[in-house]
């Protein structure tokens, strides 16, 4: 169980590394919570810290790592697993991803934090939570809810600052709306449903 242990905590070191480096080249900080994608993955730096310190305890000591941990990896998992589905499938494997050069710094790329944000770190994270998190118990089953909640806020708050138009809309799925493209409102109402299925799907092998 200690290489197992061992090996959770090299691979949220490696989403921590990703993750700092990604974020650190974010044109405007500020803007940290304007994509779903920025969301999900600065969510995931922090639990990867919290969890890695409570690895190297556990490591150290031999204490079990507290459920809480393991109930945070289970909201970033599923909240990057969804970034990678929405990114693959919705929003066609970028050619319509709203992220540009100008959103990032010089010297860093657009195509660069996608691959990081979208491939590197939801499987490097699956495959730890799945995995060699395995062992570490998670039975409470307000995570089931809990798991829904950064979700939830980002995309009411996304609703209510597009229709007052207090913000440029990061994607385009109000104006699909108000053209009435039947594909583009149904890309919008799959994508909380992916994201339940994702949840459930993980929930039951974790």
């Amino acid at each position: 169980m200690k290489l197992m242990l061992i090996t959770a905590l090299i691979l949220n070191l490696v989403i921590l590394v990703c993750e700092l480096y990604a974020l650190g080249h974010i044109k405007g900080k500020l803007n940290i919570l304007k994509y779903y994608t920025y969301l999900q993955n600065f969510l995931s730096l922090i639990t990867s810290l919290i969890c890695s310190v409570y690895l190297t305890i556990s490591i150290t000591s031999g204490e079990m790592m507290p459920e809480f941990v393991k109930g945070l990896r289970y909201v970033t998992t599923c909240g990057l697993v969804a970034t990678m589905f929405i990114f693959i499938v919705f929003l066609g494997n970028g050619k319509r991803i709203a992220m540009t050069e100008d959103d990032i710094l010089p010297g860093f790329s657009s195509q660069k934090a996608n691959i990081i944000f979208h491939y590197v770190c939801p499987i490097v994270s699956l495959l730890s939570f799945v995995i060699f998190e395995r062992h570490i118990d998670l039975t409470n089953d307000i995570w089931t809810g809990i798991v829904a909640i950064p979700s939830f806020i980002y995309w009411i708050v996304y609703i209510v600052l597009s229709k007052t138009k207090l913000w440029k809309e990061p994607y385009d799925f109000t104006e699909a709306s108000k053209k009435n493209n039947i594909l583009e409102i149904l890309t919008v109402l799959l994508i909380p449903l992916s994201f339940i299925a994702i949840s459930f799907v993980l929930w039951n092998i974790k």
